[in-house]
């Protein structure tokens, strides 16, 4: 399938590792231009390096939780890459300790970084043809895992919210925007990676809670999110999209 991504121009916020990495990559083999960042600057140099074999890619270092350094890089994105088509916002700032400063960083990285961000971006996103914004969620926006009352889950339910409200007051300009869920995903580095490694009873009975018996990859939430984002995805729009290999039994 041409998933029309040729020529089309895209930002990744938290590209450098994992799922947004692998979204980025995923981008550059169909042929669109990435603008990705994230934190560390090491992570970010290395991402660019590495994923500019495939395309043109840029990245910057900036941290998420200030609004004004996340609007300073969208706008040069936008400036680099000659336009705008496609948004994403990937990062978190993993609320998931029950204390005030946990909550905070949540927000500001979650929520405010994605207001933000397409506050910025919607000049160049009514300009395209094809706008598009995907926030990337998760299914604790829906389902309680166990852990103490935390930021995370209400976050990620807060960007479903704000999907709706942007999906209703900008689709008559052409612009969609969806929120894909992932459940348990596996890559290097990531926290299931670390949870694998320091309780692997934990992490196999997690396995074995899921239908497929196995956790997620970041290369499989990658291809639902670049679909979504993509024309070919155009038809979808105030969507949540469960990603989660049917980790959850529950019916939406």
């Amino acid at each position: 399938m041409d998933l029309g991504l040729t020529a089309k121009k895209a930002i990744v916020l938290g590209g450098s590792r994992g799922i947004g990495r692998a979204t980025a990559a995923l981008l550059l083999q169909e042929g669109a231009s990435v603008a990705l960042c994230a934190r560390g600057v090491a992570g970010v140099d290395a991402a660019v390096s590495e994923l500019s074999v495939s395309g043109s890619v840029v990245g910057a270092s900036v941290d998420l939780a200030d609004s004004d350094a996340t609007s300073a890089f969208v706008v040069k994105a936008i400036e680099q890459l000659g336009g705008l088509d496609i948004l994403i916002h990937n990062a978190s700032g993993f609320g998931v300790e029950p204390d005030r400063e946990s909550w905070q960083r949540a927000f500001a990285v979650d929520v405010m970084a994605g207001v933000a961000a397409v506050d910025t971006a919607l000049p160049a996103l009514k300009d395209s043809a094809d706008g598009s914004i995907t926030f990337v969620g998760s299914m604790a926006s829906k389902y309680h895992f166990g852990r103490p009352a935390s930021a995370y889950g209400p976050m990620k339910a807060a960007m479903r919210t704000y999907a709706n409200e942007l999906a209703q007051n900008y689709g008559s300009d052409g612009i969609r925007a969806n929120v894909v869920s992932p459940g348990a995903v596996w890559f290097p580095g990531g926290s299931w990676d670390q949870r694998k490694q320091e309780n692997p009873k934990f992490y196999q009975a997690v396995e074995r809670s899921i239908p497929l018996g196995r956790l997620g990859s970041a290369e499989e939430i990658a291809q639902i999110i670049v679909f979504s984002a993509s024309p070919a995805g155009r038809w979808l729009n105030s969507t949540h999209l469960v990603a989660d290999g049917g980790q959850v039994a529950a019916v939406d």
